[in-house]
């Protein structure tokens, strides 16, 4: 690994830390399987409780509401398809928006062909959706609201409270699941005061190791598994946890901060620096921006080629989404808010984290803006 390389890639995954590291390895001397009923096997239970403790006392809430899973589009899948398996019968009626993670929009895209309705909101040039829309798709067949707290690819924050509000009002049988992956352990993520039923969260977004992630439920009444086979975590998510992921996954969290003041500072002078560079498009709300993700345009250029010139210089940054990074398609993000071919062709995602200092900021700047000089001497 190249000590000197500045990594900006942060939505993507983290480098684990090195609490989340110990944890690890101190799940590997307590190996025995959480189901079983001798000492090692007791152990390993008591270290999955704790651990869920840790994430249910991030979050705010209790730990019996806390299930482990593989990661965030597991736990995105467990909350669309258990939802609307168990409420079929009340209303076939869902809604979500337009600029969802991959793993929340091809769930509704199938549950489409199995004769459900999705009603898509759609997102404004700042990428915040349009509660208008909201408030007319929602109505008493509605069971189901899935809303992203902060989008993947801008860092935008949607008004969660507000939404809250418009399901209250509109639909009183909906409930209400927010993927929380970007926000949590970046900016305080509390179910209870987000009015969010369901809250899906993931370690390797927080300096823990992929492969874990968690679902809040408020209610499990309100699931039907997905998965089937065992009693695990009261038969919701049934198998074997992950017991090295999910101590991991606890470590980090632990240790994360959910004061975003480092990194609104550090994507400000990012954001400042990059502008100097002609013919350049910040995408996306400043104003209601977790700090976490600076999302910009270099018309002109064709952004695969800028990131392994960057790449080649050390600076690590991305496309868009990693879960879609090799799909030919522009990113269905940029899109729905509105970003012609050339602006969607030239925007990289460039993602912060408390790690990053702002030595490495202006520095990954001054060789972004050589490299987008040198692309468009090329193109």
């Amino acid at each position: 690994m190249n000590e000197n390389m500045i990594y900006l890639d942060n939505a993507s995954t983290t480098r684990p830390s090195e609490a989340a590291v110990q944890a690890m390895l101190k799940a590997a001397q307590c190996f025995g399987n959480p189901s079983s009923l001798h000492g090692l096997g007791l152990e390993a239970e008591k270290l999955v409780e704790e651990s869920r403790k840790a994430i249910a006392d991030k979050l705010g809430v209790e730990s019996k509401n806390i299930l482990f899973t593989s990661g965030g589009t597991e736990a995105n899948n467990t909350a669309i398809f258990g939802v609307a398996n168990a409420r079929h019968k009340i209303g076939k009626k869902l809604v979500t928006s337009t600029i969802e993670h991959p793993s929340v929009l091809e769930a509704f895209r199938h549950l489409e062909s199995e004769g459900f309705t999705v009603e898509y909101i759609d997102a404004d040039r700042d990428g915040l959706l349009d509660l208008d829309m909201l408030y007319d798709f929602l109505d008493e067949e509605t069971t189901l609201v899935s809303i992203m707290h902060v989008n993947n690819e801008t860092g935008v924050i949607q008004p969660m409270e507000k939404i809250r509000e418009i399901i209250t009002e509109k639909a009183p049988y909906a409930h209400f699941h927010t993927d929380c992956v970007q926000s949590f352990g970046k900016i305080e993520v509390n179910p209870k005061r987000l009015g969010a039923d369901m809250v899906t969260v993931s370690s390797h977004k927080i300096h823990g190791f992929k492969g874990t992630g968690a679902l809040y439920v408020s209610d499990a009444r309100m699931l039907r598994p997905i998965l089937f086979g065992g009693e695990q975590q009261g038969e919701l998510r049934p198998g074997t946890e992950n017991v090295a992921g999910i101590l991991a996954f606890a470590a980090a969290a632990r240790e994360a901060i959910s004061d975003n003041s480092k990194i609104i500072s550090l994507r400000s002078k990012m954001r400042e620096r990059l502008l100097r560079i002609p013919d350049t498009i910040i995408n996306g709300s400043d104003a209601h921006n977790s700090g976490s993700v600076l999302n910009v345009s270099f018309l002109g250029i064709k952004a695969e080629i800028l990131l392994h010139a960057l790449e080649a210089k050390g600076v690590y940054v991305s496309t868009g989404s990693a879960c879609s990074s090799h799909r030919p398609q522009p990113s269905h993000v940029l899109t729905a808010m509105g970003l012609d071919k050339k602006a969607i062709e030239g925007a990289i995602r460039i993602s912060f984290d408390y790690t990053t200092t702002e030595e490495e900021v202006m520095r990954a700047a001054e060789i972004i803006e050589e490299e987008v000089a040198s692309v468009r001497r090329y193109m």
